[in-house]
């Protein structure tokens, strides 16, 4: 892996350090006699009455910040370096973000792991106990957003009940699959798809996100392969809209299911139930990056127009990357373009599908994502970067938090927001 240098690095240091605060405590341990000139100063600030006591916890606190403080400036200094352009460009290059998280949950452990052994063998229980419980805090916490939350999927179920249908239709979302490398999470995360019996499957945008110089070299390939080796299949289809990362070295996402059973196009596509023969006989409509982004209200070709299509009857699945199309689009903030959405139309249509949220990918209870930063989202809120949200209009959306994670140089982290597929349910209603 693309952090195992950095921690061999911190490894190295973690020893000087770990060395020295052993070194320090076991001195303290040692002066007892009244011979030792550390003793007699401790004596004078902190005991001046007494002729005989044990190291002053003072003193040991101040070994474990000391050698910490250090520690962690080694860290900092060590997580700039490889920030910088001649270190990813001629020693090595590094995948940052990951080394960072990985590196204070790996080596902030091990130092207070070693801290709290060392503490209780010199006797200051308390304060080794206090060590031992942040060493478990930690640890546990560092698993979870980086082995936990990021690759156990979890299926999450919706049921919407209309009078559009007379027959039950099991649909299955997925998007934000955006791998870096194929491996058990990949494949898995196929699997749990075709396991769900669906009767349609949709994959919404975002497949692989790599850099020209990446180690896997043929990802691309590798994720075509896994497609053929493992094919979705659904009686009404397979279909896949376009993202906005997409492309891996000149190689285009059409690429990536060329020959798969997976019908790929990144331009809008409408398909009608009855004219596919499908049963129930809903209408699909897969949106383009662009529409799912700037929104779709308007939108017309020489094959169909909207309000038609709005007008037909039909349950009506829509489904895009941007979860923006759903509610007031993008507006442009140097174009002053106005905002378009269905959350405050007429009508909306039954079940609109999206992703690129990732769910916020790091949350806070009672605060929300704490990644903002992406112009489109600003513009959605917060309270429906995922989830299921039901509008006055009967339209239902569903902003699906992704099984994959933001790549490059992005901590691969999840916390209180688990990776997920999306099955929804749609059982007949009586009119």
């Amino acid at each position: 892996m693309d952090t195992v240098p950095f921690h061999l690095i911190l490894l190295s240091l973690d020893i000087v350090v770990l060395w020295g605060l052993f070194f320090w405590i076991r001195s303290r341990r040692n002066n007892l006699s009244a011979r030792s000139a550390v003793y007699h100063f401790e004596k004078s600030l902190f005991t001046p009455a007494a002729a005989r006591r044990l190291p002053s916890l003072a003193w040991d606190m101040g070994g474990v910040m000391l050698f910490g403080g250090f520690g962690l400036a080694c860290f900092a200094t060590l997580s700039w370096l490889i920030t910088t352009n001649y270190v990813q460009e001629h020693i090595y290059h590094f995948n940052v973000g990951q080394s960072i998280v990985e590196g204070i949950a790996l080596h902030g452990t091990l130092f207070l792991i070693v801290g709290a052994t060392l503490l209780g063998w010199n006797r200051r229980r308390n304060l080794a106990i206090t060590s031992g419980c942040l060493a478990l805090f930690l640890a546990a916490f560092s698993f979870d957003m980086l082995y936990w939350e990021p690759y156990r999927l979890k299926v999450e179920y919706y049921t919407i009940k209309t009078a559009k249908i007379k027959k039950p239709l099991r649909i299955v979302f997925v998007s934000d699959i955006q791998t870096d490398r194929i491996g058990s999470h990949e494949m898995n995360t196929l699997k749990m798809i075709q396991a769900q019996n669906a009767d349609l499957i949709i994959l919404g945008g975002d497949y692989i996100q790599t850099f020209a110089d990446t180690r896997e070299k043929h990802l691309p390939e590798k994720f075509r392969q896994m497609l053929l080796d493992d094919p979705l299949e659904a009686p009404l289809g397979v279909y896949a809209v376009a993202g906005n990362i997409g492309g891996h070295a000149g190689v285009s996402d059409a690429e990536l299911f060329k020959d798969t059973s997976v019908e790929y196009d990144h331009r809008t596509r409408i398909f009608h139930g009855k004219d596919e023969g499908w049963d129930p006989p809903i209408d699909l409509v897969l949106l383009s990056a662009a529409h799912s982004r700037n929104g779709f209200v308007g939108y017309s070709s020489r094959r169909f127009a909207e309000q038609d299509l709005m007008n037909s009857g039909n349950f009506i699945v829509m489904a895009g990357h941007y979860p923006n199309y759903a509610i007031d689009g993008y507006a442009n903030p140097n174009t002053g373009n106005p905002s378009v959405g269905y959350r405050n139309a007429e009508k909306a249509p039954d079940l609109m599908l999206a992703g690129h949220t990732h769910g916020g990918q790091i949350v806070f209870p009672s605060y929300g994502p704490v990644w903002r930063e992406d112009e489109t989202l600003k513009q959605v809120p917060l309270n429906m970067w995922r989830g299921f949200h039901p509008y006055p209009n009967g339209g239902h959306l569903l902003v699906t938090r992704g099984s994959g994670l933001e790549r490059g140089w992005a901590p691969r982290i999840r916390l209180f927001c688990r990776a997920e597929i999306s099955v929804i349910d749609i059982v007949p209603e009586s009119p």
